[in-house]
C-alpha cells in the first residue's frame, strides 16, 4: 500500500489530494510511463536507492519514445524521490513508483502537459521460500515492438499481463509465462525470465518482447562476477523450461521468485534450488552494501546517511 504523502506536480500531498483529472489522456487512455525502483536499508544503519541511473536513463528513453512533451531532468526525477522517502520517514526498505501522466485533456495524441508523480510503500523483508510459485504458460501472447513496444515501461503495456495474470489466477496458477509472436518463452506477467540448465544460467534476449530490466541485468553480472557463472542470452523453448533445473523471475518488484512448477511440471527438485539461492543471497549482500564493491549502483538517501553517521553501531 502507497504510504500517506504523495509527491505530484512539485508537492507533497495527502494521498487524497493527488488527483488526476478523469478527462485527461493519462486517464483516458493510458499515456502515462512509469519506474518501479527499490530503496534498500542498508547494513551500516543508512540506506540507498539501487541502480537509480539506470532506471532513470530507462525512464527517460520512455518518455522519448512515447514523444510526451516532459523535460524533466535526472535531478528532478531524483529529489522527487528524495523528497518522497523523507516525507513519509522511510527507515527500511520501500517500493518507489515514479511516474510521467499526461494530465491534459483532449485526444488520444495528445502529448502533454504532463505530472511528475512518485510514491513510495513500505516492503518488509521476504525470505526466498516463502515467493516460490507454480506458473503456467499463457495462452495470451506477449506484445511486440510492433504493436506495444515492451521496452516502454508504460501503464498499457500491463493490460497483457492484466489479461495472462488473471487467466492463470482463475485457473489456480500464481504466475504466468508469455511465449512471443514466434513462440519462444519472453517474460512473466510482471517479471524477466531466468532459468539453470547444466551449470548455466539462461535467460531470453531483449528482441524476445521482454522489458529490459534493470534487475535481470543486475543478477546477469552477480553470476558472472561472483559465482563464475555461465551465462546465456538466447530463445528460449517452452518445452526446454521443464527440464531445466532451477528457474526463477526477477524484477525491481519481485526481485527474485523462484518457479517450482510449470504448467503441473515440476521444476527440478520442486524447491528454491542452490543456485537461485546463491544468486539471491549476492544481491543482497550488493543492495545493503555487505558488497562494497557494488557500491557505484547505490544511490545514499542524504537525510539517512546523516543519521547513520550519527549512530556508528546500528545495524539493519
Amino acid at each position: 500500500m502507497t504510504d500517506g504523502l504523495i509527491y505530484m506536480g512539485g508537492r507533497m500531498l495527502m494521498s487524497g489530494e493527488a488527483q488526476v483529472p478523469v478527462t485527461s489522456a493519462g486517464v483516458k487512455y493510458g499515456a502515462n510511463v512509469f519506474e518501479g525502483l527499490c530503496f534498500y536499508r542498508s547494513a551500516s544503519g543508512g540506506g540507498n536507492v539501487f541502480r537509480l541511473r539506470e532506471h532513470l536513463t530507462r525512464l527517460q528513453q520512455s518518455i522519448k519514445i512515447m514523444r510526451l512533451d516532459a523535460a524533466y531532468s535526472d535531478i528532478d526525477f531524483q529529489q522527487a524521490i528524495f523528497q518522497s522517502l523523507e516525507a513519509n520517514r522511510i527507515r527500511e526498505d520501500a517500493h518507489i513508483r515514479l511516474s510521467v501522466i499526461v494530465v491534459g485533456e483532449g485526444s488520444c495524441d495528445l502529448r502533454g502537459p504532463t505530472s511528475l508523480v512518485c510514491t513510495v510503500s513500505r516492503r518488509p523483508p521476504g525470505d526466498l521460500a516463502d515467493r516460490a510459485i507454480a506458473a503456467c504458460v499463457s495462452s495470451w501472447q506477449r506484445i511486440g515492438d510492433l504493436n506495444l513496444p515492451p521496452r516502454i515501461k508504460a501503464g498499457p503495456n500491463y493490460h497483457n499481463s492484466r489479461f495472462a495474470l488473471l487467466d492463470a489466477q482463475a485457473n489456480g496458477y500464481s504466475e504466468a509465462l508469455l511465449l512471443n509472436a514466434a513462440g519462444k518463452v519472453s517474460e512473466a506477467t510482471s517479471a524477466c525470465f531466468m532459468m539453470v540448465r547444466e551449470g548455466r544460467l539462461i535467460t531470453p534476449p531483449v528482441t524476445a518482447g521482454i522489458l529490459r530490466s534493470v534487475t535481470r541485468g543486475a543478477l546477469l553480472r552477480l553470476a558472472q562476477e561472483k559465482l563464475s557463472m555461465p551465462v546465456d542470452i538466447r530463445e528460449v523453448d517452452r518445452t526446454e523450461v521443464y527440464t531445466a533445473e532451477e528457474a526463477f523471475l526477477c524484477s525491481s518488484f519481485e526481485e527474485v521468485r523462484p518457479i517450482i512448477a510449470l504448467d503441473r511440471i515440476q521444476i527440478g527438485s520442486g524447491w528454491v534450488g542452490p543456485w537461485t539461492q546463491r544468486l539471491w543471497d549476492c544481491y543482497e549482500q550488493v543492495v545493503r552494501n555487505v558488497d562494497e564493491s557494488y557500491g557505484h549502483w547505490l544511490t545514499p538517501l542524504p537525510h539517512m546517511a546523516k543519521t547513520a553517521a550519527q549512530e556508528p553501531n546500528s545495524v539493519a
